[in-house]
């Protein structure tokens, strides 16, 4: 059903992560737009959204899931369930830190971004994984 070269893996994560990162990126542009708030393309606040920031930090979750999937449906029965729960967790607990540390014009946006990157994580990882059919 899967593949099962770790190699696979990789080229899987590196091409979901780039939609990811690109998709998420246009979402926090949409959102600066819709919520009046000022596109910083890099900085140094905690509290504040850049847009280096988010394309990294998207890029880098989605591919390390990528990994994650690899080792989940290699050594358990239901790999899709458990990737699933792994990524909610994560979403969780992103949601919790965004409330936490960002300034309140930017918490809106953070947590889409953080649903849409989640919900392209668990549609797209697993899709680019499954073994073609001949």
């Amino acid at each position: 059903m899967y593949k099962n070269k770790f190699t696979s893996y990789l080229k899987t994560g590196l091409f979901a992560a780039s939609i990811t990162a690109l998709v998420a990126v246009v979402s926090f542009l949409l959102s600066s737009y819709l919520f009046n708030f000022p596109v910083e393309i890099i900085g140094e606040s905690r509290d504040t959204l850049y847009l280096v920031l988010i394309a990294g930090v998207s890029f880098i979750a989605v591919f390390i899931s990528s990994i994650i999937f690899y080792f989940l449906q290699r050594f358990t029965r239901k790999p899709l369930v458990y990737f699933i729960l792994i990524v909610i967790l994560g979403l969780i607990g992103n949601a919790v830190l965004a409330e936490n540390d960002l300034l309140q014009q930017y918490k809106m946006t953070a947590h889409i971004i953080h649903l849409i990157v989640a919900g392209l994580a668990i549609l797209l990882v697993p899709q680019f994984s499954r073994k073609k059919q001949s």
